[in-house]
């Protein structure tokens, strides 16, 4: 089972084409708004790929951060896993979902 705001395989599948990183941005943060934040990049194959969390519960998210950078460890990682779902965004437009 899914929790809410989660990006399924389904809808996944049904995302619109994106010509470019920039496009896809603009589609993600329009639907998701604050919720989509990037967190790193780097090249694979060549390309720019960028890596994105959408947040799904901004408070088991926040808590799993803060007792990382206090204590260095998450003790409920799995958790923490199930606050986010990363999305990844190649410069050319093509997408990843995490599931």
């Amino acid at each position: 089972m899914y929790v809410p705001g989660y990006i399924t395989q389904e809808e996944e599948a049904a995302l619109p084409f994106f010509n470019s990183h920039d496009e896809a941005l603009k589609w993600f943060n329009n639907k998701y708004g604050n919720n989509f934040i990037l967190t790193g990049s780097e090249i694979i194959d060549e390309q720019k790929c960028h890596f994105y969390y959408l947040i799904l519960d901004w408070e088991i998210y926040e808590a799993g951060q803060n007792e990382f950078v206090t204590k260095g460890i998450i003790t409920d990682a799995i958790k923490y896993m199930g606050s986010y779902q990363e999305v990844q965004i190649f410069d050319d437009g093509s997408i990843h979902i995490v599931h």
